[in-house]
């Protein structure tokens, strides 16, 4: 079994760790995660450092990394730390829960979470760094590209596009064929029955710009 090293140890991290501890394929080696965690612990895994250790672990032999980090309302911080763990060496693999249905006509770009009882199915295509949470459901010929989270008991129907680092928060329902721009931000429970442009926050009947933090 090898060892994988986890970055952040926030909410998201603890539904990572359980299921890659239900696979059995790689063992966690422990955190990494902001100034001040050192020396905490989730559970029996230490934090080990903040991320910029990844070389010393790198360095020390552990060769496989996953962020651990949530959306966090963007996805910046999440692609800054990809962008890290890829130029140290690391391989980041798909974390796809035992109980989680992906199609073998799917395809999957890398370190990827998919949660317990989501389905992502047969056409679609999920781009690096996504997360489609648990019992979301990411139906045929849909597309989402790099960064984006799919949240928890999200519905995307069939051929939607979602764009680089969106979010769709819990339960919101995309209906078929629409496209949901490059970071837009879909409000919990939403219907999305029209397309969104770039940059856009949509909550119920209520649009406006994305600005950021």
């Amino acid at each position: 079994m090898e060892d994988i090293i986890l970055l952040g140890t926030g909410g998201h991290a603890h539904s990572v760790a359980d299921s890659i501890e239900r696979a059995g394929k790689y063992r966690i080696a422990g955190f990494l995660d902001r100034e001040g965690m050192q020396e905490a612990f989730y559970r029996e895994y230490p934090v080990l450092g903040t991320d910029a250790d990844m070389k010393r672990y790198y360095d020390r032999g552990i060769r496989n990394a996953f962020v651990t980090v949530g959306f966090m309302g963007h996805g910046d911080v999440r692609e800054r730390l990809y962008r890290q763990l890829k130029e140290t060496g690391y391989r980041i693999p798909n974390i796809i829960d035992d109980t989680a249905v992906v199609s073998h006509n799917a395809a999957l770009e890398e370190g990827i979470f998919v949660g317990k009882k989501a389905v992502v199915n047969a056409g679609a295509g999920i781009g690096t760094m996504c997360i489609v949470n648990t019992g979301a459901i990411v139906e045929h010929d849909c597309q989402v590209e790099d960064f984006s989270h799919i949240a928890v008991g999200a519905v995307l129907c069939g051929g939607v596009r979602v764009g680089k680092a969106a979010f769709v928060g819990a339960n919101a329902t995309v209906i078929q064929e629409r496209k949901i721009g490059n970071h837009c931000i879909v409000g919990a429970g939403a219907v999305i029955c029209r397309d969104m442009q770039d940059n856009r926050i949509r909550y119920g009947a209520t649009e406006k710009e994305n600005v950021g933090d």
